[in-house]
C-alpha cells in the first residue's frame, strides 16, 4: 500500500514581521495567519487521507514562542489523530534546553526526532523514516554524514533542516549544509527538507523543499507551501505541490521618469499598484514598491505620501516604497554657475572623479551631490 503523507516547513510561527514593516494589528493578523496556514494544511492533509504530516524544521520562533503556542500545537496535532506528525528541529527552534519542544507535553500520534544524526522511524510496511533535528541554532554538521541504508530492501525516507549547497540562495545564513547528490548515494528515495523558503520539487535529485507556507519576506513571491508525497513499495515518488496560501507578496517597479510634480508620482504609483495587486485579495497583499527613473530636484518623492495613497488607492493591508530615482541634473548648467551652486557642484563632481570605481565614498558623495543641488534649489529634501 502506497504511503501518502504531506510535508511541510519553515512556518515560523510566532514571527515579528517587523523587517517588513508589519506592525501593530497587522503584525498580529500575519501571526495569527501562521496558525491559520498550518491548520489548513493539516485539514489539506485529512481530506487527502495522509497518513503522517513531516515537518522539517522551523515550526516556530524560539525567541518568542511561548506556552500559548505550544498549546496551539499540541491541540492542533491531537485533532488530526489517527494521522502521524513527524517534526525535526531547525535552527529557529533548535531543541535547546528550556525549549518549546521540551516543555510541550506531545499528544501520542506526534513523534519529534530528538538527536542531531539520523535516526530510524518504523512508519510500516517497509517504509522507514530516517530524522534529525538541530540541538543548537548554530549547527553545521551534515545531516547525511551517515551510512548507506536500504540494505534491507526497504524503502528510506529522510527528513531533517539543511542548506543544499548546490542551490543555496544569495545571503542564505549556513545552516546543516549537504549536497544534493548524497541522497540517492545514502539510499533515500527522497529527502523532506527545510529552510529555504522558495519551493523545489526535484524528482531526478530526489530533494524537496516546500517553501514557506506563507510569505515572510517581500520576494517570497513564488508558488510556495505544502505539499503532498506519495511513496510506493519500490521506491517510486511521486509528488503534488498545493496551493494554500492566503496571503500574497508583491514587488514592482514604478518609472517615475516624466513626473514633473508629487501628484504625477503618486499617480504612477498608484496605476503600476493597482496593476500588481489584480487579482489579489488585497486586504492580504504586501506590496514593495520600487522607484525608479530621472526626476528634476524640485520634484519631490515624499516616501510616506506615496506609500498612504497606493494603499488607500489598492486596499493593500501593506505598501512600502523605496525611492531608488536619479536627479535628473543639468550638470553642465551648474558647473558653469558663477554661484555658490556651481562652486559646490565642482568640488563634489572633483571629490566623485577622484573616488575609486568601487570606494563606497563614491556613492555617499554621489548622494550629497543630489541633495546639495536639491536644497539649493530650493526643494524639501527627502533622504533615501
Amino acid at each position: 500500500m502506497p504511503l501518502r503523507l504531506l510535508h511541510l516547513a519553515d512556518l515560523h510561527l510566532d514571527r515579528a514581521f517587523a523587517g517588513m514593516g508589519c506592525h501593530g494589528d497587522l503584525a498580529r493578523r500575519r501571526r495569527q495567519g501562521l496558525r491559520d496556514a498550518l491548520r489548513r494544511a493539516g485539514g489539506e492533509a485529512q481530506r487527502r487521507d495522509c497518513q503522517v504530516v513531516t515537518i522539517g524544521g522551523d515550526l516556530y520562533e524560539h525567541e518568542r514562542a511561548g506556552p500559548d503556542t505550544g498549546r496551539f500545537l499540541a491541540e492542533t496535532f491531537a485533532a488530526w489523530r489517527p494521522m502521524r506528525v513527524v517534526l525535526a528541529a531547525g535552527n529557529h527552534d533548535a531543541l535547546l534546553p528550556g525549549s518549546l519542544y521540551a516543555r510541550t507535553e506531545w499528544p501520542d500520534n506526534v513523534h519529534l526526532f530528538t538527536e542531531n544524526r539520523l535516526r530510524p522511524l518504523e512508519l510500516g510496511d517497509g517504509l522507514t523514516l530516517w530524522g534529525l533535528s538541530h540541538r543548537e541554532p548554530a549547527w553545521m554538521g551534515d545531516p547525511l554524514d551517515c551510512e548507506p541504508v536500504g540494505g534491507d530492501g526497504g524503502v528510506h525516507l529522510a527528513l531533517f533542516h539543511g542548506s543544499e549547497l548546490g542551490s543555496r540562495p544569495q545571503d542564505k545564513s549556513l545552516h546543516g549544509p549537504f549536497r544534493a547528490g548524497a541522497v540517492s548515494m545514502r539510499g533515500f528515495a527522497v529527502a523532506l527538507c527545510g529552510h529555504y523558503h522558495r519551493r523545489r520539487v526535484d524528482a531526478e535529485a530526489r530533494l524537496l523543499y516546500p517553501g514557506s507556507p506563507e510569505p515572510l519576506a517581500f520576494d517570497e513571491e513564488s508558488p510556495r507551501g505544502p505539499v503532498v508525497v506519495e511513496v510506493d513499495g519500490t521506491g517510486l515518488v511521486s509528488y503534488e505541490p498545493l496551493d494554500l496560501a492566503a496571503w500574497t507578496a508583491r514587488t514592482a517597479e514604478a518609472d517615475l521618469g516624466g513626473c514633473t510634480s508629487l501628484t504625477g508620482v503618486v499617480d504612477a504609483c498608484c496605476a503600476v499598484a493597482a496593476g500588481a495587486v489584480e487579482g489579489c485579495d488585497a486586504e492580504r497583499t504586501l506590496l514593495r514598491l520600487h522607484l525608479s527613473g530621472e526626476l528634476a530636484p524640485e520634484v519631490a518623492v515624499d516616501i510616506p505620501t506615496v506609500e498612504t495613497c497606493v494603499r488607500e488607492a489598492t486596499g493593500a493591508a501593506l505598501v512600502r516604497a523605496r525611492d531608488l530615482t536619479l536627479p535628473g541634473l543639468d550638470l553642465e548648467a551648474s558647473l558653469a554657475d558663477p554661484t555658490a551652486r556651481g562652486l559646490f557642484t565642482r568640488e563634489l563632481l572633483g571629490a566623485i572623479e577622484a573616488a575609486g570605481v568601487d570606494d563606497p565614498e563614491r556613492a555617499v558623495l554621489a548622494d550629497a551631490l543630489r541633495y546639495g543641488l536639491e536644497a539649493l534649489a530650493g526643494v524639501e529634501v527627502g533622504l533615501r
